[in-house]
């Protein structure tokens, strides 16, 4: 996988095991609790992240993790998924994506470099179709996706509520 260097810190990128669930699980809940970029209102239990992990792994989708070393401690600035977009035998080469980048990380370029090897792992696992679903005010996320060719498909309006709102979804998509 590819290496980021920055000023500081140094990130490298690599397929996740098991033992970077846990962090995976704080960057998540993090988001679930101050962001309307996943929709759950609780949590992830230690299960929870274990069973994702598990489920997605076994069915074919790739999670990688950007690492980076803070005292002496690998640890997870990032993550990318790829997951199920229907689970209907004619969409198996269609995949949804995640990426969530730890809030300390942030604005350093990996999202950028996450994304591209995610995509290289779709292409890699014969996915015709990458969706991405993108709330409302994540501008950061819908310009990242237009720079690698992803395309605005549609936005759902107010299909989603968390704190006390609706909340607008845009829908993006390549074609690899």
């Amino acid at each position: 996988m590819v290496e980021i260097t920055s000023a500081t810190p140094q990130y490298s990128v690599r397929p996740a095991t098991e033992a970077d669930v846990p962090q995976i699980d704080t960057i998540v809940n993090y988001e679930i609790k101050t962001s309307v970029s996943n929709f759950n209102y609780g949590p992830r239990s230690a299960e929870e992240g274990l069973t994702w992990f598990r489920s997605t792994v076994a069915g074919g989708y790739p999670i990688l993790v950007a690492t980076t070393v803070v005292d002496d401690q690998e640890v997870v600035a990032g993550y990318s998924s790829l997951g199920g977009f229907r689970h209907k035998d004619g969409y198996r080469f269609t995949a949804e994506y995640s990426l969530y980048i730890h809030h300390e990380h942030r604005r350093r370029g990996l999202g950028r470099i996450l994304l591209k090897d995610l995509l290289v792992e779709a292409k890699a696992r014969d996915f015709h179709a990458i969706i991405g679903s993108i709330s409302e005010g994540n501008e950061g996320s819908l310009n990242l996706a237009a720079e690698f060719g992803f395309r605005v498909v549609g936005t759902m309006r107010e299909n989603g509520r968390k704190f006390d709102r609706w909340i607008d979804n845009t829908f993006v998509e390549l074609l690899l």
